[in-house]
């Protein structure tokens, strides 16, 4: 039998550390994705400046078609 928490979690659900601390609970409550907090920390220092780097990248790339289209 799948136990709740379980379940959730394969239905995509944010299931709350045990070791949640007040802070990351207030957080979760006030409505930030935990879940993404929680997949960033995975990533090691590295792998999160290169997709910080990514993100800029597309952000660049994005204002020079802005003004490539003459967009204001």
């Amino acid at each position: 039998m799948i136990d709740a928490a379980t379940l959730a979690q394969m239905n995509g659900e944010y299931v709350m550390p045990p070791d949640a601390g007040p802070a990351w609970r207030a957080a979760a409550a006030y409505g930030f994705d935990m879940s993404l907090i929680e997949a960033s920390l995975e990533l090691t220092p590295e792998q999160r400046l290169a997709e910080h780097q990514q993100a800029i990248n597309f952000m660049i790339e994005l204002q020079e078609s802005d003004k490539a289209h003459g967009a204001k």
